[in-house]
Formats: C-alpha cells, structure tokens, sequence
C-alpha cells in the first residue's frame, strides 16, 4: 500500500502520545489538535529548537515499546527538522498493524512515552505475532452483533463511518471511505450507527458526552464523557483535581455506568452580541488585526475582527471567541457562554497586551 495513503501510523502517533488526563473536547485525541489550557501551556512551552535538542535523535530499525499493546520501529528519516518525514511501521501485540509516513516531531514527541524494547517485552510479542490467528468469519456475526457488508462507525481520526469485509474474532477489518482498510478491536474501536444501546455501555462502550458515573477514590461521581483513546476514556467530573487544576478523570470502562440522574437544567445562552456582565464593553474597533508575540517569536497569535478574537496557542489548534474589554483588560468569552475564558490579557500602557507568554502587538491587518 502507498504510503502516502496510508494515515494510521501519523494516527496512532498522535492517540499514543496522549498524556493521564489530557483534557479533550473531542474524539480524535490528536496531540496537536488538544485545546491546552493556558495555565497547563506555560509548563510545557518551549521554543522549538529547544525541544527538538533535549529529545535524543530516534534510532533507526529498533523497535520502541510505547502504551501496550502498541510498540513502533522507524526504519529512515528525511532530516532532522519537525516537518522531515519518516517511515514508521507501528504494531499491535507483536502484529504489524501498518505503515506510513509520520513528521520527525511527531516521532519525536510519542517517543517521549515510549522505550527501546527490552528483550523480555521482544519475547512476548514474538509468542504473540507467531500465536494462530483468531478464527476467521466470512459471513458469521462477530461480538456486537456485526457482520461482513454492515456499515459501523470506527474509532480513526475521531469516530466515522466504514464498512466490515471481514471478521477476525474480536477484530473487524473495515474499509474506510478514503479506500484504506484497517482492522478495528471491538468494543473499543467498533461501534453500532447510532445511538448505543443497555448491551453496548454493558461492553464498555460510551459517546461523547454521554452522562455517566465514575468511580473516584471508591466513590461514585457524576460526570460527562469528553473523549476516548484505545480503552480509556477522559470524563469531566466537577468538583475533582487531578492535578494542574484539571477536572478531567482519566480512566477505562471497567469504573464507569451510565447515570441515572436527572439531567440538569441547560445553562442560559448568551445572545449574539449580549455583554456577558457589566463593565464590559466589545473590543470590536478597539483591537483589529494580527497580534503577536514583540519578539517576532511564536507562542501566541491573535486576530481581532469586529468584536470577535480568534487565538492561536502554540501548538494547539483556532479557538474562536467574543471579545470585551473592561477594567484594564481585554477577556475572552465562548460564543453563547457567560462564563469567561480560563486567562485573560491585561492592557499595557505603551498598547501592547501582556499574555501569559508575555507582551504582544499588532503585527499585521
């Protein structure tokens, strides 16, 4: 298969790289694409040179063992910068699971989680990739309930649609609607179109935003799924800090059920255009164009249009926002949301608006 049709390595790279209790809003569990809360930001900020330095150059044609059951091997790189591409075979217990091309800074940060493989975990995965084969199913129903020519949705880049064309116990291989086709493990990976049924949540399977309890320190808490990577499941559960301020309970299905609460009441929604307290007033006029960092350096990037401020945080991703300004400073509000965004910009005299990361300007209309 050519490798430039083939995503899944760059794919596992990024659900691999996922640290305890990453808070994502989503599905894809993409490292770059994670909305990092500023105050978490600052902890791991640095420029990229310095990152790049400080991780040992990967090593060619040895295998690293990463999350189990995952471990990958590199077998060449284009060059050493973060955009150079490299050929990375990934494997799942011992089984080639794909290959294709992954940036060097994508090797280079799951490397972070993983190590070289020992001789012992060499040992296992040898028993495992040479173990016989599941019993294969061309027509029968595989768990779930699923068999050849069913449409399901699958766990990729976030969930979506393919179709089964074959059944290998417990894994589906599935053809995607780019043309590739991958092997899916159910119940992790595999879902039923449509909403899960009793029989689904009892196989360990949950939606975004489903309502469930969680087990936290032997008590059973209310909470929400925000997003899955393999077994595991990020659930936002109030009034719990797992660390850094975070309230995001990382954990597998086996200490989730679904809840049985009432639902609460929806929050107010803030009308388009609506002041969300008094003593703010719309930056729209006040700050237009690009901003960014006096140094000329990366870490922030903000674009101001009539009241609206779109930031971009290092690594991470666009988040759109209501702008106001009111008491020296210049806040950030959700559209629809009365509650402020987690940081901030304080006014400067000289113009400039100190961030986290420190002062930035207008740079550009």
């Amino acid at each position: 298969m050519p490798s430039s049709a083939n995503p899944t390595p760059a794919r596992f790279l990024k659900e691999a790289a996922l640290p305890p209790h990453s808070n994502i809003d989503g599905w894809d569990g993409g490292l770059l694409r994670m909305q990092i809360s500023y105050k978490k930001l600052l902890l791991f900020v640095v420029p990229m040179a310095g990152l790049l330095a400080q991780t040992p150059a990967p090593q060619m044609n040895v295998v690293y063992q990463c999350r189990p059951p995952f471990s990958i091997k590199l077998f060449s790189c284009t060059g050493a910068n973060p955009n150079d591409q490299c050929d990375v075979q990934s494997f799942n217990t011992g089984r080639p699971f794909q290959r294709g091309k992954s940036t060097y800074l994508q090797v280079t940060t799951l490397l972070k989680t993983c190590h070289v493989q020992t001789p012992s975990e060499a040992q296992a995965e040898s028993r495992n990739a040479t173990a016989p084969a599941p019993p294969f199913s061309q027509n029968g129903a595989g768990p779930g309930g699923f068999k050849v020519g069913d449409t399901v949705r699958v766990l990729i880049d976030g969930w979506q649609e393919a179709k089964v064309i074959a059944v290998h116990g417990r894994s589906y291989v599935v053809h995607l609607p780019n043309g590739i086709e991958v092997s899916k493990l159910w119940p992790y990976e595999i879902h039923r179109v449509g909403k899960l049924t009793a029989e689904d949540h009892a196989a360990g399977q949950y939606d975004l935003h489903d309502r469930v309890q969680v087990l936290v320190n032997s008590r059973w808490m209310e909470g929400e799924i925000r997003g899955q990577h393999d077994n595991m499941y990020d659930i936002k559960v109030p009034g719990v800090d797992t660390g850094f301020g975070s309230d995001i309970v990382n954990t597998t299905s086996d200490n989730i059920r679904m809840s049985t609460t009432p639902a609460p009441a929806p929050s107010p929604r803030r009308a388009d255009g609506q002041v969300p307290k008094a003593g703010l007033v719309s930056c729209a006029g006040k700050y237009e164009g690009r901003w960014e960092h006096v140094s000329g350096m990366g870490g922030m990037r903000v674009v101001f249009r009539s009241g609206k401020a779109t930031i971009t945080e290092a690594l991470g991703g666009e988040m759109p926002f209501d702008c106001f300004t009111g008491g020296g400073k210049v806040v950030f509000y959700k559209a629809g949301s009365f509650q402020p965004f987690d940081y901030d910009f304080d006014i400067n005299n000289d113009g400039t608006l100190q961030t986290p990361l420190g002062a930035i300007k207008k740079m550009g209309n």
